[in-house]
């Protein structure tokens, strides 16, 4: 049976021809009657035509109003429509966004409908009512309260009739729809169930079988299978391509692409629409959304190129707070080499205060405790060696790129915090591997690229900055906000003409690791099996071992990448000239005959590679992989490369 449903409406939607619209049907099926919410207050969306709806209460619509609201200003003014459809339903999802979300509307309380002001309509609630209430943050409204008939009058020809076919709002839900609905929510679960229909066993990752792992239920709904089959409906990788390197510049699917493609032609369509009365709102969405995956507050983190231009902003902010001697504490073994750079590069601007790099040198792999030990104990002695110098700052990764290995960056942030020392975390690698907290961890600057394991489209990454250090962190370049109150956001919402839409796809991206990929703990859980199962069978091919803690208790190592031991000789037996051709060779061999590139490096004299598992691999990538990597060794081994 077709579940019917019953919903209050008080914005465009009240608008019968903006209803039809979004659910792209005449409405038939439905009734449709006046109502008052009670207890609500009706509130303009900043540079928007349409109106949020929040609790009197929850709202502080005094503080936001300047002003206490009068009666009529505390009831909204709306319409009842029953009988809508689940496909109705779905659009109208869609067309809502993530800055509303559902609530059902009981028929006691604060949440009554009424027809009049005096008497309450008891509706039929075995089909429940449920409005959209706003969630976003309260900042994005205006303190004026909204009146239809003040849209009917200034706004409504660009909701109906030929005004409409140019607004933005209906772009998404046409798109969906004409996708017949596979993007939505509800379009996932239907198709994956039929993709599944008929199996009769889920496929186990094991060495027996190389591919379609992961759960394939999630809390009841269905997802597809990972592994090649999901690479070839969602990834464009070249026919044969083995794709295990995504840890170096990820891989955005199709439907995030799609997406950058329309953001662009959007763009390209009303330039000057887009730039001046679009995007902002778009970039604001992206970044609560980022803001709440992350957990921290909305006006903490600001989008940026890549996690390189974040640990730029933020030593180059923090110009006046050295002190003469300062030190600044890094992991040299591991630290990212651009970050390294960016530490000398400090020192060699600030020569007249003779700042002092601070190397903590050790080789994974290493119990995280002994990580934090080492560090306290570099801190200990640099702080107490009788020339008068502090560590200052530490920069830290959460993950490092070469080994490929977790840090215990929350252990050394409160380390850091107790010793008074400023800590950035380049945190590149995280975001979309391991789950994080801010409001928890609590450290002063933390970067991560979303273009990697996030699935977004290269290139864009979070810099999340702590409040008492956000007046001196400054877009790159300086652009028009550069003084203006809250600038820190400001400044990041505009310092030039740039191509928004990787930043902005970074929604389509959330979206499909929700709706496609079943949600972050389905996701890790496949990569970090398949990297332990995958290391494994590539240090068994070539002979060598993986890169992991002797113990769990000792703390895990691998993430979703992992790192193998190379079968050649130590890099310290090879000539300077020959390093120098050793990279180029690797990378053209593995490419150009093996259909693969994975990393090179060498990590306490010895060469490891690392490998990346994620949901569009499977053992057989590691196979392969693993035949490529012992015959370009082997040549290595046999001086035959040069």
């Amino acid at each position: 049976m077709v579940q019917s449903h019953s919903l209050f409406f008080y914005g465009t939607l009240c608008h019968a021809a903006v209803l039809r619209r979004v659910i792209g049907n005449n409405g038939e099926h439905s009734t449709c009657r006046d109502a008052l919410l009670e207890d609500h207050v009706r509130l303009h969306v900043a540079g928007e035509d349409y109106p949020a709806v929040v609790s009197v209460d929850s709202a502080e619509s005094a503080r936001l109003l300047k002003r206490n609201l009068a009666p009529t200003e505390r009831r909204v003014q709306g319409v009842v429509v029953q009988g809508l459809t689940d496909d109705d339903v779905a659009m109208l999802d869609e067309f809502e966004g993530d800055a509303s979300q559902t609530a059902v509307l009981e028929p006691e309380g604060r949440g009554e409908i009424a027809d009049s002001v005096s008497r309450v309509v008891r509706l039929d609630y075995s089909r429940r009512t449920t409005v959209y209430l706003w969630t976003a943050p309260l900042s994005r409204l205006e303190p004026r309260i909204w009146s239809f008939t003040d849209f009917l009058r200034d706004s409504a020809h660009r909701w109906v009739g030929s005004g409409a076919d140019s607004n933005p709002d209906y772009v998404e839900v046409d798109r969906r729809r004409n996708m017949k609905g596979v993007i939505t929510p509800r379009g996932v679960r239907e198709e994956s169930a039929k993709v599944l229909e008929g199996a009769t066993a889920q496929l186990s990752l094991d060495r027996k079988n190389g591919g379609g792992g992961g759960e394939k239920h999630v809390n009841g709904t269905a997802f597809e299978p990972f592994g090649r089959e999901l690479a070839k409906k969602y990834w464009r990788f070249e026919e044969g391509w083995v794709n295990l390197n995504h840890g170096s510049y990820g891989a955005a699917p199709l439907p995030v692409v799609e997406s950058l493609h329309a953001i662009q032609a959007r763009c390209d369509s009303a330039p000057d629409r887009f730039m001046r009365v679009e995007y902002e709102q778009e970039l604001i969405d992206v970044r609560t959304r980022l803001a709440d995956f992350v957990d921290c507050e909305t006006d903490d983190l600001v989008l940026v190129p890549n996690a390189t231009s974040g640990v730029n902003e933020a030593l180059r902010g923090l110009t006046t707070e050295w002190n003469k001697g300062d030190r600044l504490l890094f992991f040299s073994s591991s630290i990212y080499n651009a970050c390294s750079s960016t530490l000398q590069y400090i020192v060699d601007t600030h020569r007249h205060l003779d700042l002092e790099l601070l190397p903590v040198v050790f080789t994974y792999p290493k119990p995280h405790s002994e990580v934090v030990r080492l560090a306290r104990d570099a801190i200990e002695r640099a702080n107490s060696d009788g020339t008068g110098r502090r560590v200052r700052l530490a920069l830290i990764d959460a993950i490092s790129s070469a080994p490929g290995v977790v840090v215990p960056w929350e252990d050394l942030v409160d380390l850091f915090r107790e010793k008074d020392i400023i800590s950035l975390v380049d945190a590149a690698h995280q975001i979309g591997q391991l789950p994080v907290s801010l409001r928890t961890s609590k450290p002063d600057f933390w970067i991560s690229n979303c273009h990697k394991w996030l699935h977004a489209h290269r290139g864009v990454a979070v810099l999340y900055v702590d409040k008492k250090f956000q007046h001196l962190v400054h877009s790159s370049p300086i652009g028009h906000y550069y003084g203006v109150k809250g600038g820190f956001v400001n400044e990041h919402s505009w310092s030039g003409t740039v191509d928004w839409s990787p930043y902005l796809s970074v929604a389509a991206a959330l979206d499909f690791r929700r709706d496609i990929l079943g949600g972050e703990e389905r996701i890790y859980q496949y990569c970090f099996d398949l990297a332990v199962q995958g290391g494994d069978l590539v240090a068994a091919e070539l002979g060598t071992k993986v890169m992991r803690n002797a113990t769990p208790e000792e703390g895990e190592l691998i993430a979703t990448m992992v790192n193998v031991e190379l079968p050649l000789p130590a890099p310290s037996t090879f000539s300077t000239s020959d390093l120098k051709l050793l990279n180029p060779f690797w990378f053209r061999e593995l490419a150009s005959k093996h259909q693969t590139v994975v990393p090179i490096f060498a990590h306490g004299d010895v060469f490891w590679t690392r490998l990346s598992a994620q949901v569009y691999n499977d053992l057989d990538d590691f196979a392969h992989v693993a035949k490529a990597l012992k015959t370009v060794c082997e040549q290595i081994t046999a001086g035959t490369w040069r």
